[in-house]
């Protein structure tokens, strides 16, 4: 059975190489084309014999998103509608800035987790994506920005990053293999809507990846309101989870708090997320929230909440951001990501 190159990790791709009679240098000649170069055509590789190419036509194949549709934010945010082989849609989206242009990637089709005020989880679960399809993403998008050159990259667009946690991390590996695409781990940032078994084998990986963490609330009743995965892991099983992954890996972990008019918002809410997050190395992104789906049944903030608990965070020590939403016009932005032509529909984990 044929199988797409791009889910061989170079050490396997090399072991395969030795059983078919070919020398292990020419995966990292392979390698180079596919993630260098961007090449999805064998015969295009150059460098290698041509009974290379053609054992590697008759075993591999290069399966590479179609690009349905792009969307430009007036920011210059862009919104990527990808099609895959069997005709699932997923997105991406490229976030342009001064220094540097990050990638946010999908790693599932759906999700499982419905999150209340996250467009995409209302899409239910449909499969995980395949190491194939998550790095495909990153490489389709580098050949539809200026110069290709992508700096960091958030696996934050569809689904659960670490509910695809084996396909995940190898595509991790990959684009940090030296051989690969050698994007640095401290450029990659896993955002997890708070699986805290996965957190902790995610401290063993020997990777400094950056954890982002959707917290919301910082209580259970609240987030397991918002979140229905607090039920399953709870602020006390997550809190310790996050403890272990700094310390591990000297990480600093960010804290996701999307502000919702008049339910996350008050003097009791703030209190209480400064109280959980003390003593850990971690900022808090703040984000005023974009209605994607008036259904979802929540409001942005109006501005005198944004400005209150954002002043009483810093007076209390704790490292704040206030990220203002990108791309929210073309429906890019946290939470936004569902493509239009699916329907809506939820299925809990």
């Amino acid at each position: 059975m044929v199988e797409d190159i791009r889910n061989l990790t170079l050490q396997e791709l090399e072991k395969n190489f030795q059983a078919q009679g070919v020398a292990p240098y020419r995966a990292r000649q392979v390698y180079a084309w596919l993630y260098k170069k961007g090449i999805e055509d064998f015969s295009l590789m150059t460098n290698l014999p041509q009974d290379v190419k053609a054992l590697l036509g008759k075993y591999y194949a290069i399966f590479s998103p179609a690009v349905e549709k792009v969307l430009t934010s007036s920011d210059l945010t862009q919104k990527f509608l990808l099609r895959l082989k069997d005709g699932t849609l997923i997105e991406s989206v490229s976030i342009p800035a001064s220094s540097r242009l990050t990638v946010c990637l999908s790693t599932q089709v759906g999700c499982r987790y419905c999150c209340a005020f996250c467009a995409s989880g209302r899409l239910g679960f449909r499969r995980h994506l395949e190491v194939s399809e998550i790095l495909g993403q990153f490489l389709t998008v580098a050949k539809n920005v200026p110069d290709g050159r992508i700096s960091n990259v958030v696996f934050m667009g569809v689904g659960e990053p670490l509910d695809n946690y084996d396909h995940l991390l190898r595509a991790i590996r990959i684009l940090n293999d030296e051989n690969g695409v050698r994007l640095g781990a401290r450029k990659m940032t896993v955002s997890t809507c708070g699986l805290s078994n996965r957190i902790v084998s995610l401290s063993r990986e020997g990777l400094q990846l950056e954890l982002s963490v959707s917290l919301h609330a910082a209580t259970n009743e609240k987030r397991s309101q918002l979140l229905p995965v607090n039920k399953r892991f709870p602020l006390e099983t997550l809190m310790p989870a996050l403890r272990l992954y700094a310390q591990a890996t000297k990480r600093k972990i960010t804290f996701e708090y999307v502000l919702l008019r008049g339910f996350n918002t008050t003097v009791e809410d703030a209190q209480a997320l400064v109280a959980l997050i003390r003593g850990l190395n971690a900022r808090v992104n703040l984000i005023p929230y974009n209605s994607a789906d008036s259904r979802l049944g929540f409001e942005p903030p109006v501005k005198l909440e944004v400005l209150f608990f954002k002043s009483y965070l810093e007076k209390h020590g704790v490292d704040v951001t206030l990220r203002m939403p990108r791309g929210a016009d073309i429906a890019a932005a946290c939470g936004q990501l569902v493509w239009k032509t699916a329907d809506s529909r939820c299925t809990n984990y």
